[in-house]
Order: structure tokens, then sequence, then C-alpha cells
């Protein structure tokens, strides 16, 4: 009985180091779900003006199949006597795959018949295990096919080969522009592509190797010079809507900022984040919590205080004066009055008050 018990035994252990095996050898070694890749400032300016961004008349269009194509206007108007300073469109893509496996999507895109080529290509994958699809977020530079207000029509053909596809999450338009009687503005304008998924087992423990404390994607990091009139902040991310992804600014966090708006496939969230930031550097990060979402894009407008600013400019320039000379714009009306310097009116008094004094004592005298 008991070589059968311990028989049963040895069975059991090795049953179960069968059953554990597979989920230890999938460890992966890189794992593209963690927060690995920070989004990139593209550009960093100032404008007299302002930013506009929208999706237009994006949809998330499904499984694109070689020929089908994916249609979005974006209609714009352009404030009187304002330029275009520059103009970017984005191509947020998902899920790119030639039969099983994953592949970089090929595709055609043009922008009012124009067809274009992406001047930045931003991608990530899970890299391990079964559905390891790329995602990503293509940047072109559409300035110069924007002068004025008008509806702009993009279309994206997938041209890959006959057993692949792509999904279209959406298609946004981001405009800078000049503007006599606009804000003065200072601008950050980041992107890229940061796959996340944080999801927990019902016991707590991560269904792909990654918690909430590994799923944190830094969207921006700003330094600013106070003081500011205000500050807006957008966030683009891609299939996020999950209520417990957060946004963090500094030491400020939002949730429910993935709220499926415009649609949920690609959610757009604006926000006042002034009262959020300190003079000097700034730190904004994603956290993704729960199922798979994808960090696409992150801009900043802060409006200049140049009434401020000048006065600051001003006092200081004072400042640095008056320390040239030994005083401050505080001090330096009394000390004069008590410097040596006051005496050059006293002095000449007191010596002609001596000699009237002198005077009338040698008249007394009889002199």
């Amino acid at each position: 009985m008991l070589y059968k018990l311990t028989g049963l035994c040895c069975l059991l252990s090795g049953l179960f180091c069968l059953l554990i095996a597979p989920s230890l050898a999938q460890v992966p070694e890189n794992n593209g779900y963690a927060g690995d890749k920070p989004l990139k400032t593209y550009i960093h300016d100032t404008v007299k003006g302002d930013l506009y961004y929208t999706a237009g008349s994006s949809y998330y269009s499904g499984k694109a199949y070689p020929g089908d194509t994916y249609k979005v206007n974006h209609n714009f108007d352009l404030p009187e006597g304002a330029t275009i300073k520059l103009a970017r469109l984005y191509n947020y893509w998902t899920w790119s795959s030639e039969g099983m496996e994953g592949r970089n999507p090929e595709m055609k895109l043009s922008f009012d018949g124009q067809e274009l080529e992406p001047d930045r290509e931003y991608s990530d994958r899970k890299g391990w295990g079964s559905y390891d699809y790329p995602s990503g977020t293509w940047a072109y530079d559409v300035s110069s096919c924007i002068t004025g207000s008008g509806t702009f029509t993009t279309e994206i053909e997938n041209t890959g080969p006959d057993a692949s596809c792509v999904c279209i999450e959406g298609v946004g338009l981001l405009i800078v522009y000049e503007d006599p009687d606009g804000r003065n503005i200072e601008y950050w304008i980041n992107e890229g592509a940061d796959e996340l998924n944080s999801q927990m087992d019902e016991n707590g423990s991560p269904l792909y190797y990654t918690a909430p404390n590994q799923t944190i994607c830094e969207m921006l990091r700003p330094a600013l010079q106070f003081p500011i009139r205000s500050a807006t902040l957008w966030t683009i991310t891609q299939s996020g809507n999950w209520e417990n992804n957060t946004l963090i600014v500094n030491d400020k966090k939002f949730t429910g900022i993935c709220d499926g708006k415009p649609y949920p496939d690609l959610e757009i969230d604006k926000r006042n984040v002034t009262d959020c930031l300190k003079a000097g550097e700034n730190i904004i990060l994603f956290q993704a919590s729960g199922d798979y979402v994808i960090s696409s894009g992150s801009f900043l407008v802060v409006e200049k205080d140049l009434l401020a600013e000048e006065s600051k400019s001003s006092t200081e320039e004072a400042s640095e004066k008056s320390e040239e000379t030994g005083s401050t714009p505080e001090t330096s009306g009394t000390e004069s009055k008590k410097a040596p310097g006051f005496g050059f009116v006293f002095a000449p008094a007191l010596l002609t008050g001596r000699k009237l004094v002198s005077g009338l004592r040698d008249k007394k005298a009889g002199k």
C-alpha cells in the first residue's frame, strides 16, 4: 500500500509539473506589454495663435484586407487672418497580421488626393506567445496641403499580400496656426505607440506578466517657466475603453479618462491642467490598469502671461542695476538721505552759520 501511495504522489507531482511547465516557459524575456516606449517629442515651440486637434469622421474599421479602403473627412475653419504653421495627420492602426503571424502593415495613404509617405513611424507589439500582432501610429506632414479652411479627405488602402489584414482605429488631424488676434502659447507635441496590458486574474496575479506598476508610459516631461495663464492637455489612446486607466500629472491623478469618446477604439481626453503644473520640470504619465490599451499622443498647450513676464523681467533688471550700485529699489531712496552725500547741501549752510556767529562775536568784542 505504501508503495502504491508513493507512486500515486509521484504521478500527481509529475502531472503538476507538466501543467505549470508551459506557463513557466512562456515567461517572456522582453514583454512589450510593459511601459517601455515613452512618447517622443516631435516639436516644442511657441506661437501667437493656437492648436487644434480632431478625429473628424473617424471610426473603427474592423479587419481591412488587401484592396479595402478606409475614408475619413476632417473639417477645419481657420480664423480670419490666420495662417498655418504646421499640420500633422495621424494614422492609428492595430492588429496587423498575415494569417496568424503578426507583421507590419503595408498601407497607401492619400490626403485630398495626394499620396503621402509617413515621416515618423511608431509601433509596438507584445513580442511573445499567440496574438503577437503589432500596433502603431504613423505620422504625416500635411502642412503644405492645408492653406485655409475647408474639408479634407483622407483615404487609406491596405496594399499588403493576400492573407494580410490591418485594423484602422482612426485618423487624427493636428493643426498649429498663427493668428494676430490669438493667444501667446508654448506647446509640446509628443507622438508614439506603447502597447500596455495589466489584466489581473481573480487571485490578483498578472495574466500577461505585467502588473499596473509596470504598465506606465511617460507621455511628456515639459520644463515650464512661470507665470502662466492656463494649460490644456490632450491625451490620445487607442483601444483603451477601461475606466481604471489613469492620467498622472505630477502628483495629481485622473481616472476615467478613457471614457469611449469620441468612440471606444480611439479616446481623446482634453482637460485643463493649470493647477497641476509647476515651475521647472513636470512629469506626465499614463498608467494602464486593466485590459489592452495603446498610448499614442500627448499635446500640451500653455498660455503665457506676457505682462507678468515683462513685469518680472523689469523688476529683475532693476534689481541687477541696484546690485551694481550697491543699493536696492526698496532702500535706494532712504539710503540717499542717510548717506554722506546728503551733506553737500547742509555743509555750506553750516559753514555760513559758523561765520555769522563768529562775526557777531567779533562785533561784541569790539573787533
